[in-house]
């Protein structure tokens, strides 16, 4: 063969079947509704404040820690064509429809559905059997399941 390779070239790959099915319920559960409801919920008030004045490329000082989480958030934002005009005063205040609260929600949620494989994974390298993986992927995958409404 050519280099040393003999054709056909064969790939076998394994897949986890549970990791697979915990990966998709966990996006599922996370992005399904992300735009509902249509108003600032919780930490959104407080977070984007920081959004906002990343749009408008005011300098701040936060102490709540580092700046890298507030930049992930802007850049969604940023992404979803946000310009940072909007007040961010109370929970519960509707947003304009110029404002994409899907693409606002779209990063945190999907960091939030990637620790429901990432959980079945760490069970499984500490040692625990699948079963007790399974286990702690499904309770963290219930933790918002069961906030929805």
């Amino acid at each position: 063969g050519v280099m040393g390779l003999q054709l056909p070239l064969v790939v076998t790959a394994q897949v986890d079947l549970v990791l697979l099915l915990v990966s998709l319920l966990a996006l599922w559960t996370r992005l399904s509704h992300l735009s509902y409801p249509n108003a600032v919920v919780f930490d959104e008030v407080y977070y984007g404040q920081f959004v906002s004045l990343y749009m408008k490329r005011v300098f701040f000082i936060d102490d709540s820690g580092p700046p890298l989480g507030h930049m992930i958030l802007a850049l969604g934002a940023y992404l979803g064509g946000f310009d940072g005009n909007f007040v961010w005063n109370r929970i519960g205040a509707e947003y304009p429809s110029s404002v994409s609260v899907w693409s606002l929600r779209l990063l945190p949620a999907v960091c939030g559905a990637l620790c429901v494989p990432l959980v079945y994974l760490l069970t499984l390298e500490l040692r625990f059997s699948h079963l007790s993986a399974l286990g702690a992927a499904v309770l963290l995958l219930l933790v918002t399941t069961l906030q929805l409404p």
